[in-house]
């Protein structure tokens, strides 16, 4: 993913300056012992809670890609993510193929988002992840405009199959490098059960959890 989007950038901007950069990220610092926890296509009415009592005996904090529709129904939820100080990114606001949309429309679907969060008294978002991690020149001139960084991930925990804890937590405990963004998706009962293992052992091996917004190198590419 991130030697697809490098080179992406490349063909279609030329080398990547800092200016160029600071649009898209998919890892951090390799030489910085921390990764991030994301959540896709919450919140979700069922399992959200468990979640957020899964990391809070950690202080850990994760960064949860909120789908507007879904924080416009289930505000008190969005709330609560907030309360408990995870941060809260874009994930637009019906979950389409963004790629697919003209400029104006994947504005738009990031401003709902927002608008959404705004109206429960939170802030704007700094991060948009579209949907399947699709991306074209379209959403990164959406982006340039609206001042967001594009936020992808660098290991993908596949949560979203089915899969049981133990080969969720398998996975990421055999392939998780330094500055990884790691991928899992809330109202997922097994991500919440991976948890605690995936935390432990990390932890033992010197690992960090950040937010996105505090990943070391944020916005570099």
């Amino acid at each position: 993913m991130l030697l697809s989007l490098t080179l992406f950038l490349v063909i279609e901007w030329g080398t990547l300056s800092d200016e160029r950069s600071k649009y898209g990220i998919a890892s951090g610092n390799p030489f910085v012992r921390e990764v991030v926890l994301t959540f896709d296509d919450g919140p979700r009415q069922d399992n959200m809670q468990p979640i957020i009592a899964a990391l809070k005996p950690y202080n850990v904090y994760a960064t949860f890609f909120l789908v507007g529709k879904f924080a416009e129904r289930y505000g008190n939820i969005t709330l609560m993510l907030a309360r408990a100080g995870h941060e809260l990114a874009n994930h637009s606001y019906t979950h389409p193929r963004l790629y697919k949309l003209w400029v104006e429309k994947i504005m738009r679907e990031a401003e709902r988002c927002d608008e959404v969060l705004e109206a429960l008294g939170l802030r704007k978002t700094r991060f948009l992840r579209p949907p399947g991690g699709h991306f074209n020149m379209k959403i990164f001139n959406a982006m340039r405009r609206m001042n967001l960084c594009m936020g992808l991930w660098s290991l993908n925990t596949a949560d979203y199959t089915g899969r049981p804890a133990e080969e969720i937590s398998r996975l990421v405990l055999s392939s998780v490098k330094n500055g990884d963004i790691i991928l899992m998706h809330s109202g997922m009962p097994e991500s919440v059960k991976a948890l605690p293992v995936i935390i432990e052992n990390l932890r033992e091996r010197g690992f960090n959890f950040v937010r996105l917004e505090e990943l070391r190198d944020n916005g570099r590419i």
